[in-house]
């Protein structure tokens, strides 16, 4: 889990450049959850209102925000499955039903310009997300971990952006066993209670060697 800006990847304005359409990809494979979205520094108080034909939730600002009535965001999570966002196939020509983005999470941001609730123009946009949805060898589930014998299991035999590696040449076993080593509760004093040994929050690009990318997630 980790705060992220990402790459725009489609940018148009419409009804004579009150509309500000943005897609902004995040990651090159689908996520947990977008938890929360930012505007600079600002976060976007939003609530779950209704669904698009996708059935992904559609995200406006709640009421008594400075953002009401100007911001629309969209989450889609990239599913292999993704179909294109609805609203932004009807209202931007360019974008077709075609623009699935499929295994790319994504959000679609329209923004309403506004001088006075935007004073220095575009904001950066950035969000809270909740990575991928991994496999346990403990229980065979697959779902949201921060638990780091987990996620590096997940990159070392990914096809798309990992090693690729054959499931022969992982050892489950000793997997399994160092993510129950991770997994312990340990007491800390500042704040006071109780935390997971280890976790692992964060993310990388692939122009880094796998190397660089395997060491960073050790550490």
């Amino acid at each position: 889990k980790t705060r992220v800006g990402g790459n725009i990847v489609f940018a148009e304005t419409t009804s004579n450049n009150d509309f500000l359409h943005l897609v902004i990809a995040v990651a090159g494979h689908e996520v947990n959850a977008f938890t929360k979205v930012f505007f600079n520094e600002d976060e976007v108080p939003l609530t779950q209102d209704g669904s698009d034909s996708n059935g992904i939730a559609r995200l406006f600002p709640s009421s008594g925000n400075k953002y009401e009535g100007k911001a629309r965001i969209k989450k889609h999570l990239g599913t292999d499955a993704q179909s294109a966002d609805a609203d932004l196939v009807s209202e931007v020509t360019q974008w077709t039903t075609n623009h699935r983005l499929r295994g790319i999470s994504y959000l679609y941001a329209r923004i309403n310009f506004d001088s006075d609730v935007y004073p220095n123009g575009v904001p950066n946009i950035s969000f809270e997300v909740e990575g991928r949805k991994v496999f346990d060898p403990r229980s065979s589930a697959t779902a949201f971990s921060s638990n780091p014998a987990l996620c590096i299991r997940d990159y070392l035999l990914n096809e798309r952006f990992g090693l690729d590696a054959d499931s022969t040449e992982i050892n489950d076993t000793n997997i399994s066993a160092v993510a129950n080593t991770c997994d312990e509760t340990v007491t800390i004093t500042n704040p006071s209670g109780t935390e997971k040994r280890f976790t692992m929050n964060g993310t990388f690009t692939l122009e880094k060697t796998p190397k660089n990318i395997l060491q960073n997630m050790l550490s």
